[in-house]
């Protein structure tokens, strides 16, 4: 009885207005620090730390606040991957991707008429969701208040509403007839809702009190888990609650990689963790700190770099659970050199980028990359496939005051997901992340229980045992590209945050034989690049959310936290004032 009236105390001071945060697009602190996307689940995290909670609690919350305020982008539909590192030096990576539905095969999808590629935007395209799965396991490794306390931020905004911002507005506008479709009732009586206006969602309020109420298990095995499985069956859905009732969020340490004496705690296959470390293997053989941000040569070094890695992302990055593939090769320093011989300083891939995927094999044994070119000389052709990707998902980063830091991002694939509407949330179209029809050999074959691969990347970076930066971005097919533009900004231009985000951002992605850049660079610099480098430019009106939304958070040697807040995406950061 003690505990119980303690808890809804807590929950009741969260609202008295006694609890204060400083929010903006830069903040600084020494109390602790959350950036988000999204200035109401900034605030939800930094009233959870003031409240004494840690940074796992204020992830929690943040989590579920942005399944109120961005359900175009998260929710309880949804899934992602978490990085942790613990001030007491422990260190976790939790991969709460999506599985596929034992019963989702390509020949199911061909006896229906449809191919994969068609049922994004209907109940076959869901896979089952991680969110809540995810949460329950940073909640065991670490959280310090009850569910009820973490959870008040995001019930209090979904039953009293929020002001609509121009991102939420302008997504409901660009997805308005599908969502007059399949999901009225989340409409503004069927009108978009307009920046300024007050939504409120009680039905998702409802069902968060449900969860907490019956405990996160009640979405994979209990009664919501069964409504979930009629709702899928009267609507023809693969998903079933035999599905829900087997996943499991997985929980690992995370990989580790460095880049000119940094140490960086990056997720696990089948996300793009790898990619990204491999990415600044190769470019830590360039000095790339004589150049400047704007060098066109070395944004050439760099999006030549960019697109091998995401040649061979497509060769050994998938599920390791059904596929035993060298992604530990893939990021060694030894192989980063065979790649780093492949590019020319002066001019473009002048081939197919299919044609320069590497072989990371021969390395899984530690053998260096004279032994290994010298012993294997025959170039490997690849027969992966790009799939399109959505420029949704949302990402939040978060220090406390005793240096525990969560770098978390969450998804439903595209904006909406799949469109289809349960209880408040909308479910994920992560089916369209598998290949879209089966092909031999192809690490991304549709495959019950199998997680499909995307490019999230939420890191922490590290310097002598301390957090330096947390970091991660929304963006698609432009995350690693944005992750590494971040990095050599901050690392070898020695930017400041607010700084490395704002300044203007490049691609390098094997799926676009342009290169794709914002306005903001000098015209010298696109003139070199188009007329002497032999690229060819696709310039973007600055900024862009095409290019990611970066929610970084920068831990300076005497303890002083810096968050900023995605520019792309109206995001903020937000401390306590205690």
């Amino acid at each position: 009885m003690k505990k119980h009236a303690l808890v809804v105390m807590l929950v009741a001071v969260l609202f008295t207005g006694l609890i204060a945060t400083i929010t903006a697009p830069t903040v600084a602190s020494s109390n602790g620090m959350v950036a988000a996307v999204n200035n109401y689940a900034a605030e939800a995290g930094a009233k959870i730390l003031e409240m004494g909670g840690n940074a796992i609690d204020a992830a929690i919350a943040v989590s579920l606040a942005l399944g109120v305020v961005e359900p175009y982008a998260s929710g309880f539909g949804g899934e992602g991957y978490a990085v942790i590192t613990m001030a007491d030096g422990s260190k976790y990576a939790i991969d709460f991707r999506s599985t596929a539905p034992m019963m989702a095969t390509y020949e199911a999808i061909a006896e229906k008429g449809l191919k994969l590629s068609s049922i994004s935007y209907t109940p076959m395209g869901v896979c089952v969701p991680g969110v809540l799965a995810g949460i329950k396991e940073a909640w065991l490794l670490g959280a310090t208040l009850p569910l009820s306390v973490l959870a008040a931020p995001a019930i209090e905004l979904a039953r009293n509403g929020f002001i609509v911002d121009e991102t939420f507005s302008q997504t409901t506008s660009d997805t308005y007839e599908r969502l007059l479709e399949s999901a009225f009732d989340f409409l503004n009586e069927g009108f978009v809702w307009e920046t300024g206006s007050v939504f409120k969602n009680p039905e998702l309020a409802d069902t968060i009190e449900r969860i907490v109420e019956e405990g996160i298990d009640t979405f994979y095995t209990g009664s919501l888990a069964d409504e979930i499985d009629a709702f899928m069956v009267e609507n023809g859905g693969f998903l079933r609650k035999s599905d829900l009732e087997s996943y499991r969020a997985i929980v690992r340490e995370p990989l580790h990689g460095t880049y000119r004496g940094y140490d960086l705690y990056v997720p696990h296959p089948p996300v793009s963790g790898p990619q990204f470390i491999m990415v600044l293997n190769v470019l830590e053989n360039y000095n790339l700190s004589a150049m400047s941000w704007d060098d066109p040569l070395a944004i050439h070094l760099i999006q030549q770099a960019l697109i091998l890695g995401d040649v061979d992302r497509k060769a050994y990055i998938s599920d390791p659970e059904f596929h035993d593939l060298p992604y530990e090769a893939f990021m060694s320093k030894e192989y980063a050199k065979t790649r780093l011989m492949l590019i020319n300083p002066g001019k473009v891939f002048d081939k197919p980028y299919a044609s320069y995927l590497g072989d990371a094999y021969p390395f899984a044994d530690g053998s260096t990359y004279e032994e290994v070119l010298l012993e294997q000389l025959a170039p490997v052709m690849s027969s992966a496939r790009a799939v399109e990707e959505s420029p949704s998902t949302t990402h939040f980063s978060i220090v406390d005051k005793e240096g525990n830091a969560v770098s978390w991002t969450q998804t439903i694939s595209s904006f909406f997901g799949t469109g289809t509407y349960f209880k408040g949330f909308f479910f994920n179209n992560e089916m369209a992340n598998f290949a879209s029809s089966y092909r031999e050999g192809d690490v991304i074959n549709l495959t019950g229980g199998m997680r499909p691969r995307t490019t999230i990347c939420p890191t922490v970076v590290m310097k002598d045992g301390e957090v330096r930066w947390v970091l991660g971005t929304p963006g698609a097919g432009r995350i690693v590209s944005m992750m590494v533009n971040l990095v050599v900004n901050l690392v070898d231009f020695n930017m400041p945050i607010d700084q490395a985000i704002r300044s203007p951002k490049f691609v390098g992605y094997s799926s676009y034989t342009d290169l794709r850049m914002e306005e903001g660079f000098p015209q010298s610099t696109l003139d070199f690049l188009e007329k002497i480098l032999g690229h060819k430019l696709n310039i973007y009106a600055y900024p862009d959310l095409f290019f990611g939304g970066p929610n970084i958070i920068a831990v300076e040697e005497n303890g002083m936290m810096i968050g900023a807040g995605s520019l792309r995406r109206g995001g903020s950061a937000s401390a306590p004032e205690f």
